[in-house]
C-alpha cells in the first residue's frame, strides 16, 4: 500500500508540474486564434432629405483599439457625379473615441450629425482590401440609387471580410439609408441592435 501511495503522490506531482507548465503555453496557443474583426454602420436620420445618410467604420482585427472610419458625403446635393470628380468621400482612423470627436486630431463621425449605430463581429479582417476598395469608392463617381454612401460603405464592409455575403449583408441597391439600416439589417443574420450613438 505504501508503494501504491508513492506512485500515485509521483504521478501527481508529475501531473501537477505539467500543469504549471500549461499556462505558459497558452498564450503562444491563443496568439493562433483567428483575430476579431467588427464592422459598424452609423445611421443619420435626416440626411439626405429624410432618406438617411450613414457613415462606416472597420476594426483593426489585430489591435482592438484602432478603428478606420469615414463616409461619403456627395457634393453640392448632387444626384449624379461623374467618376473621377470629388463625391465628398473621406477616410480617418484612430481610436474610437477620436472616432466620435471625444479626442481631437481626426474627422469624427460627429455626434451632433448621427443618431445611432450598429454592428457585427466578423472572424477577421483585411484592412488593406478595405481601404483598397475606398480608393476605388473615391473615384468612382456617385450615384443617388445605385453608387451612394450606403453602397459604397457595404462594398467597404465585402473587402473587409469576404465572410460577409448576402445573408449578412444584403445588397444596398436601390434602397434608402433609413430603410437599410432598419428593415434591411433587421431581416439580416448576425447583427447586433441599434444603439444610440
Amino acid at each position: 500500500m505504501k508503494v501504491r501511495k508513492g506512485r500515485i503522490r509521483s504521478a501527481l506531482l508529475a501531473a501537477a508540474l505539467v500543469g504549471a507548465a500549461t499556462p505558459a503555453l497558452l498564450p503562444a496557443t491563443q496568439a493562433y486564434a483567428t483575430p476579431l474583426g467588427r464592422v459598424c454602420l452609423f445611421q443619420d436620420k435626416q440626411g439626405a432629405n429624410g432618406a438617411g445618410h450613414v457613415a462606416w467604420a472597420i476594426r483593426d482585427p489585430k489591435n482592438s483599439s484602432h478603428w478606420i472610419w469615414g463616409a461619403t458625403d456627395g457634393f453640392n446635393g448632387a444626384r449624379e457625379i461623374l467618376p473621377g470628380r470629388p463625391n465628398g468621400s473621406w477616410i480617418q482612423g484612430g481610436t474610437w473615441k477620436q472616432m466620435r470627436g471625444e479626442a481631437t486630431g481626426k474627422k469624427p463621425i460627429d455626434l451632433r450629425t448621427y443618431d445611432y449605430y450598429r454592428c457585427i463581429n466578423t472572424a477577421g479582417g483585411n484592412l488593406a482590401a478595405a481601404q483598397k476598395t475606398y480608393t476605388k469608392n473615391v473615384h468612382n463617381g456617385y450615384a443617388v440609387l445605385t453608387n451612394n454612401c450606403l453602397t459604397k460603405a457595404l462594398s467597404i464592409f465585402r473587402s473587409y471580410s469576404t465572410a460577409l455575403t448576402s445573408t449578412y449583408l444584403p445588397s444596398g441597391m436601390y434602397k434608402a439609408p433609413n430603410y437599410y439600416f432598419t428593415t434591411s439589417l433587421n431581416k439580416a443574420r448576425g447583427w447586433e441592435r441599434a444603439r444610440t450613438y
